[in-house]
């Protein structure tokens, strides 16, 4: 019987990520996913600087285009345009950033197995056993990073005997669109076609990236939505690879509770509602999970405290996050208001590219709206938002 330190479940950011980190403390880890990469996946493709900076090594032989600003467009009001002197998004056409990732991952050292299926999980007091496609699996821990719709997350909460009544989906549908000569250079975000959401305009070289989105599973997205939307924007023009996507949202209301199986990235509800951000909390959710596993092994401390610990900050700005994409696309005309302000828009550029704590974000906010009364609104409005509201 062979125990392996580590199964990992899904060979996305996420599981890439914890992956990566366990084989390079040298451990030995097996990386399971059903797909042959490369393979195709949903996903607009922008990596923020602070996803950047939080992976292991450069994606630039990955990255299409590199951006300095980006447009808020709502229908109702001017344009508001974010901009710095320095790149804050790096474009990425995610079939070849997962494949990279993946190549990566296995050139550290991880062990891969193409699966079908998971029929079983059953945790013990010093491993987890998995049956996978007939075959019986050992591990001292187990990571899902199995996407939206997990197959470990519903197999543990039915260990667990509880419902995940802290996890809900969102949904976003893209399509490229081919343009011989771009002259997009901004990121933008249109808030006006969709509710509790918003439409995207990602160039990345030789096309464009256009979809629509929405952190609420009432808001109906389909083909006719983003048709009318590319067709507004671009006209009647060749439509490639449309493809639909679940995102997972609540890892700011979940408490691990399982003490050798943890949930990251998608499967773990990781997921920024408010920008629908998802392979920076993948990457980061991953790493943390890995720093548990690794503690545990090493030092014998309980490896779901870690994680919870080290997850901490993680969902304390996805509880923020939720707050603030309530307010916010509930009050669209106040929300686009406070992004037009000059004081605002350093902020938000920032908090968007590098993220920001909660202690640094009231610290700022105060800074700034102190030294004008008229600003008293704005304060009351984001600080409605940093008190951890239950999302």
């Amino acid at each position: 019987m062979r125990l392996w330190d580590a199964i990992v479940i899904g060979a996305g950011p996420a599981g890439c990520a914890a992956a990566y980190d366990l084989a390079r403390g040298g451990r030995e880890v097996l990386l399971l996913d059903r797909a042959e990469f490369p393979r195709q996946k949903a996903c607009a493709g922008g990596l923020t600087l602070k996803t950047v900076r939080a992976l292991r090594y450069s994606v630039e032989p990955v990255t299409r285009q590199q951006l300095a600003h980006i447009r808020i467009e709502s229908g109702s009001r001017p344009d508001v345009v974010l901009r710095q002197r320095a790149p804050y998004c790096f474009m990425t056409v995610r079939q070849e950033l997962d494949d990279y990732c993946f190549r990566q991952t296995l050139a550290a050292g991880v062990h891969h197995q193409r699966i079908r299926s998971l029929s079983a999980i059953e945790e013990h007091p010093d491993r987890v056993t998995l049956e996978i496609d007939g075959q019986t699996l050992h591990t001292r821990f187990l990571i899902g990073a199995d996407g939206v719709h997990s197959r470990v997350r519903q197999l543990t909460q039915q260990l667990s005997g509880k419902n995940a009544d802290w996890f809900w989906r969102g949904f976003a549908l893209e399509a490229c669109v081919r343009v011989a000569n771009p002259s997009c250079e901004d990121l933008v975000f249109d808030f006006a076609p969709v509710r509790d959401g918003y439409g995207w305009i990602f160039p990345k070289g030789d096309h464009v990236n256009i979809g629509l989105y929405s952190y609420s599973a009432d808001e109906k997205i389909d083909r006719t939505r983003l048709s009318a939307y590319i067709r507004a924007h671009f006209g009647d023009v060749p439509v490639e690879d449309v493809m639909g996507q679940y995102a997972g949202f609540g890892a700011a209301r979940h408490t691990v509770s399982a003490t050798r199986t943890f949930l990251v990235g998608d499967a773990g509800g990781f997921v920024d509602p408010l920008t629908g951000e998802g392979i920076y909390f993948a990457v980061v959710s991953g790493q943390a999970a890995a720093e548990a596993v690794e503690a545990a092994l090493h030092s014998g401390v309980a490896a779901h405290l870690r994680f919870q610990q080290a997850t901490a900050s993680l969902r304390a700005d996805l509880a923020v996050s939720t707050s603030a994409a309530r307010w916010f696309y509930n009050n669209l005309e106040h929300g686009c208001t406070l992004l037009a302000m000059p004081w605002i828009k350093g902020l938000a550029l920032r908090a968007f590219a590098e993220g920001l704590n909660l202690s640094e974000l009231a610290l700022r906010v105060r800074k700034f709206v102190a030294v004008r009364p008229r600003r008293q609104w704005a304060l009351k409005s984001l600080l409605n938002l940093s008190v951890g509201h239950n999302p």
